[in-house]
């Protein structure tokens, strides 16, 4: 069923959020928007999951695949931006920067008519979750994070979901929770391009989301 036009005959538009996995794309649905400049258009997600960090050669028909699927989902609506969400699977170091400029370049070739931003999450998206550690009680009363942790270079943190499992308490943090936790940083006004703590992976595409020009 095609979208009804917004009042006043305004088509709606949208930001696309592609990715690998359902947990990660739902996490940025409910950050996107507290980033975006001015008034956010919906925010909705490419269910397929779409794995780009180690595509080399395949990285242009990846991302024009990527292309493909978010001018389908805007359907009749405006694409006003596009938003890739890659884990790292490594810590933020040279080979990150190399990445992200590699996937940085091919992306603004690729989506030349709208805005787009990489979500190159190092180690993995739960070490931006950790940026926001008032969220994680609001989740599971039982649940705090290590002071340790809350002063700690979060995009050298190794493993950072299994760091959780292992000391954010009880009961045991699991990945469907992550849309949960941000969820409750966002309602609790924690998100912000600068947070308290330091994840250069999580500065990067929040300054790259501000730099977006404001969408009504």
């Amino acid at each position: 069923m095609s979208p009804k036009p917004a009042r006043g005959g305004r088509r709606r538009s949208v930001i696309v959020v592609a990715g690998e996995g359902d947990y990660d794309r739902k996490v940025l649905q409910h950050l996107v928007p507290a980033l975006h400049p001015g008034k956010c258009p919906e925010v909705v997600t490419i269910r397929r999951p779409i794995r780009l960090a180690r595509a080399q050669s395949k990285l242009s028909p990846r991302l024009q695949e990527i292309r493909r699927f978010a001018v389908a989902q805007a359907d009749t609506a405006t694409l006003a931006g596009v938003v890739i969400h890659v884990d790292l699977d490594g810590v933020a170091d040279d080979a990150y920067d190399k990445l992200r400029k590699r996937i940085t370049e091919e992306m603004r070739a690729t989506f030349k008519d709208c805005p787009s931003a990489l979500a190159l999450a190092a180690y993995e998206i739960e070490a931006w979750l950790m940026l926001f550690p008032d969220a994680f009680p609001k989740v599971r009363p039982g649940w705090r994070l290590r002071e340790a942790d809350c002063r700690r270079d979060l995009a050298k943190l190794e493993k950072a979901k299994e760091h959780l499992v292992k000391y954010l308490g009880k009961p045991p943090y699991r990945e469907s929770d992550a849309p949960a936790i941000m969820r409750a940083a966002v309602t609790g006004g924690h998100v912000n391009a600068r947070p308290a703590g330091n994840n250069r992976s999580y500065r990067d595409f929040a300054d790259e989301i501000a730099s977006w020009e404001k969408t009504a």
